[in-house]
């Protein structure tokens, strides 16, 4: 675990809290970090990732699967935003569950030199793909409830973020950072609505067997996919089972991982033009 000591401001994170401003669900945009001497990530000046603030599961809090690695913001299909420039390393299902999620390594480093990860787990829907550069504030997603429990009941929606520096797509809880000290303006963010209905177990969330790539899916076929996942269990949905069953091989993925690298060159291109 690369950690680094916060000291003062993991004071002044639980003596901040009193301030009403920042105790409110708002419906803004931006958020600009406020610095701290003893918070490495306060001046880094991170956009929000959606558009509420309205928090439904705190970071580190008790749960059956384990410390919660990030907070859930309870949004309902809105637009999710890149918190900074950086390039997506993984877009697909968490297939257990299922769950669609956004992996993005960012420019952005902690003091030691290591790359800031951040994911963006249980959205509707993703914009962006496998090796795509992305912006600041970019749209990459659109928040929902896939995996979410209370999906076929039409509850659940939130988005999950996390942050670690340990360049890991599966970060354990002891990976993570607090995303608090990105945003050190707004402490506590927001009261917790009622009763989350997140807290539940699932033992393979860290693994990486049952995270899929976009790029894997779109070479079966987004149907034959689901009806694989449909006939299957969730612990038997691994990548080791996707390869045998589509009969995919190491080499075969390899080539595909290769051709998405050449197409979000193209693509990366494009945006680059386009933004001049």
């Amino acid at each position: 675990m690369k950690r680094v000591t916060l000291g003062l401001f993991a004071a002044l994170l639980s003596l901040s809290a009193s301030s009403a401003a920042i105790a409110q669900t708002k419906n803004v945009d931006e958020v600009i970090p406020m610095s701290d001497p003893d918070d490495p990530y306060g001046s880094l000046g991170w956009r929000w990732p959606t558009t509420l603030y309205t928090i439904t599961g705190d970071y580190g809090e008790s749960r059956s699967d384990g410390r919660h690695k990030g907070i859930d913001i309870g949004v309902k299909l809105k637009p999710v935003y890149a918190v900074a420039d950086g390039e997506v390393v993984a877009v697909g299902e968490y297939t257990s569950a299922p769950i669609k999620y956004v992996t993005i390594k960012h420019d952005d480093e902690d003091p030691n030199g290591n790359n800031l990860i951040t994911r963006y787990l249980h959205v509707n829907d993703y914009y962006v793909s496998k090796y795509e550069n992305v912006s600041r504030g970019e749209e990459i997603a659109e928040s929902g409830n896939t995996g979410a429990p209370g999906e076929e009941e039409d509850r659940g929606y939130h988005l999950h973020f996390d942050v670690n520096n340990e360049n890991t797509k599966t970060p354990s809880y002891s990976d993570t950072i607090n995303p608090e000290f990105f945003w050190p303006n707004v402490l506590n963010f927001a009261t917790l609505t009622a009763e989350s209905d997140h807290d539940h177990f699932d033992k393979n969330i860290d693994n990486p067997e049952y995270y899929i790539d976009q790029i894997l899916i779109d070479h079966v076929g987004q149907d034959k996919f689901y009806e694989w996942m449909n006939n299957n269990e969730p612990d038997d949905r691994t990548l080791t089972n996707f390869k045998k069953h589509f009969n995919v091989t190491d080499k075969d993925i390899k080539k595909i991982d290769n051709e998405a690298k050449e197409k979000a060159k193209e693509k990366n291109k494009k945006k680059k033009l386009k933004n001049k």
